[in-house]
């Protein structure tokens, strides 16, 4: 809902619904499980800040995959809003940096109580990313309904199911990743973040969880061997990153469906309600039974390439990056992509991806305690 975000209302959250606001909302996926969010409280309106050097990322390029987990975010409010029987005002300035926010909604009083939102905190609670193969079965006519429904702002969805189409976008995945796999920046910031053991995740409650990653038991061993660039780079001349870019294209070749979520420019608003959009459907497939894995990584070096040349990349990516433009141009036209993800059936993950706590996203006091007391993501 995108009405007048200065409209007067007639309470204030207290410390109970803000908790409960900052719970939901830190469920919301960011990229490699980064978190880079900061939420202030005034009255009835909650702020979400941008904390861009928790987000500092190869692929999060001029802070569009921030503004995209911020627009998951404000999805998970306005779910967790509508059980509480509130609804969203939502304005965006587009801040990046603390005081500025990215995104601001202005909560309203809502009667009834939408009954309806309750399955769906349940299906945001335990969203997750699933990286295992899929079954390639259709998926059910009455399931792609509820995807599409509501758009968000001048965003489009597009589902594909052609075969055809898929292999066109499995291909363009596969050209991403065999740029990813050989690029040091990526792989230095990759490593870094991966949690090689439930102990580490457990501590840290930050990045990538070695078991999340559709490897089987063998992944710890293989991610440690691959960790080396020195030696990833001689692996390399003998095929490995085409190896592990080829099981991307199969992965997305044995989905049930592939979603495209587009948008018309880069600007921060559109970025932030194409991540509404893509948290949108994202629950409704949770709620459905489905297993959902996003593939955006051959969209967003296309588009530094578009906007940077190869000042960032090897000269050996210049091919790939040039037949990923070739690709893009003809299967997006004149639009954005903000999101590719895979859908399908399989074996569901056990349970969502570690989280900070939330006392690390906000001040309960709300700006009684100095910086030097405040939440440690500012430090």
């Amino acid at each position: 809902m995108q009405s007048d975000p200065t409209d007067v209302v007639d309470f204030e959250l207290d410390s109970t619904l803000r908790r409960k606001l900052v719970e939901a909302a830190i469920r919301a996926p960011s990229g490699d499980n980064c978190q880079p969010w900061y939420f202030r409280f005034q009255g009835n309106r909650v702020e979400i800040d941008l904390v861009p050097h928790r987000a500092e990322s190869f692929f999060d390029f001029r802070h569009r995959g921030s503004f995209l987990s911020v627009g998951a975010v404000v999805e998970n409010i306005r779910v967790q809003a509508a059980c509480l029987s509130l609804e969203l005002a939502v304005s965006y300035p587009g801040g990046e940096v603390r005081g500025v926010p990215a995104a601001s909604a202005c909560l309203r009083k809502r009667t009834p109580a939408d009954n309806s939102c309750h399955a769906l905190l349940a299906a945001l609670r335990g969203r997750t990313v699933n990286r295992r193969p899929f079954l390639p079965f259709r998926i059910a006519a009455e399931n792609k309904q509820a995807w599409s429904a509501q758009p968000i702002g001048a965003t489009e969805v597009t589902i594909i199911e052609d075969r055809h189409e898929i292999a066109r976008w499995a291909r363009l995945a596969y050209l991403g990743d065999c740029v990813r796999w050989t690029h040091p920046q990526i792989h230095r910031e990759l490593f870094a973040k991966i949690l090689f053991s439930t102990t580490e995740a457990e501590s840290k409650r930050e990045g990538l969880e070695i078991d999340r990653l559709g490897a089987g038991p063998a992944a710890a061993a293989i991610m440690r061997y691959l960790a080396s660039w020195k030696r990833m780079e001689r692996l390399s001349s003998w095929g490995i990153d085409r190896l592990l870019a080829s099981q991307t294209r199969a992965l997305a070749l044995c989905a049930g469906a592939l979603v495209l979520i587009t948008i018309r420019d880069h600007g921060a608003a559109q970025w932030i309600q194409a991540g509404e959009q893509v948290q949108r459907l994202w629950i409704a497939a949770q709620k459905q039974g489905l297993c959902v894995q996003p593939l955006p990584v051959a969209m967003y070096l296309d588009q530094r390439y578009q906007e940077e040349g190869t000042e960032n990349f090897l000269p050996k990516h210049k091919p790939l990056l040039d037949a990923m433009r070739g690709g893009f141009a003809e299967l997006l036209g004149d639009r954005v992509g903000a999101m590719l993800y895979r859908v399908g059936y399989g074996l569901r993950m056990s349970g969502p991806a570690v989280r900070l706590s939330v006392e690390c996203f906000y001040d309960p006091a709300d700006g009684e305690r100095s910086d030097n007391g405040s939440s440690s993501l500012f430090r």
